[in-house]
């Protein structure tokens, strides 16, 4: 996650580190005697890369700490629907209609204190693509106009924990591929797909209950059947430069919707 001076570090796990590297030593050094001393030698560094190896890696977005509409990694959050295109849906937190911010996390987390980033409203009726959401961008700098984004190609996947109530529709998890300049006839960074952007269907998952979601990048995000050859791209490009994600509900003429999500990272 990202520091005060702006870095971005990993949060890194080594559940084995301390005890496999114990263990590799010991084990040279009682085989020391029997051991020619060059291979003696090579042995603490073994011990090192086979720890090294049990590594699981994984970077927070943000497990909701805190209040804000800052994630961990410094960039902001917010919620959209499609009253800029003449539709009826309507979220809460509200949308900017003026460029402000309305967004304000809830309480409380899925362990029961801290916050959760939670979603409602309506679905208009009058539009065929209607639809509410809420995003996050990745960096500070990932937002209009500068629309930066962040090297994610070595994680494989995304998980969070979610719960909530859908009338109708569906919810899907969005990783929109965009470019580092803004649109400006819309006042966003600009699309690279047409907006035909890598998702997956997530509406099973929302129960009461919190349950943990776990998406493999590679394996279960696609693009939509409607793409157009020319805004292919392979989702390794995406992960290259991604700047913001997103989880949308559409189509739910008319009905309502609930999303809270929490404990979010990549993996």
């Amino acid at each position: 996650m990202e520091n005060r001076n702006g870095k971005i570090r990993l949060d890194i796990e080594m559940p084995v580190h301390k005890a496999a590297l114990k263990a590799a030593l010991m084990a040279a050094a009682s085989s020391r005697l029997k051991m020619p001393s060059f291979i003696w030698k090579l042995a603490p560094v073994l011990a090192f890369a086979a720890a090294v190896a049990a590594v699981s890696l994984y970077m927070r977005i943000d497990y909701n700490n805190t209040d804000g509409k800052v994630n961990e990694l410094g960039g902001v959050w917010c919620t959209y629907d499609d009253h800029y295109q003449g539709g009826t849906s309507r979220v809460w937190p509200p949308a900017s209609v003026n460029g402000e911010n309305n967004f304000v996390k809830s309480s409380p987390g899925s362990e029961g204190r801290g916050y959760a980033i939670r979603i409602t409203g309506v679905a208009g009726a009058d539009r065929k693509a209607s639809c509410i959401g809420v995003n996050t961008f990745l960096s500070p700098r990932s937002t209009c106009p500068v629309c930066a984004g962040i090297d994610l190609s070595k994680f494989n996947g995304i998980r969070f924990k979610i719960k909530g109530m859908v009338e109708a529709g569906e919810v899907v998890f969005v990783f929109p591929h965009e470019a580092r300049e803004a649109d400006k006839s819309r006042g966003l960074c600009r699309s690279l797909t047409g907006y035909a952007d890598y998702e997956t269907d997530i509406t099973k998952d929302l129960t009461p209950s919190w349950k943990e979601v776990k998406i493999d990048f590679r394996k279960e995000l696609k693009q939509p059947s409607w793409t157009t050859p020319s805004d292919r791209v392979s989702i390794d490009t995406v992960l290259s430069d991604a700047n913001i994600i997103k989880w949308e509900y559409r189509n739910g003429g008319g009905h309502r919707v609930d999303i809270w999500i929490d404990k979010l990272e990549f993996y």
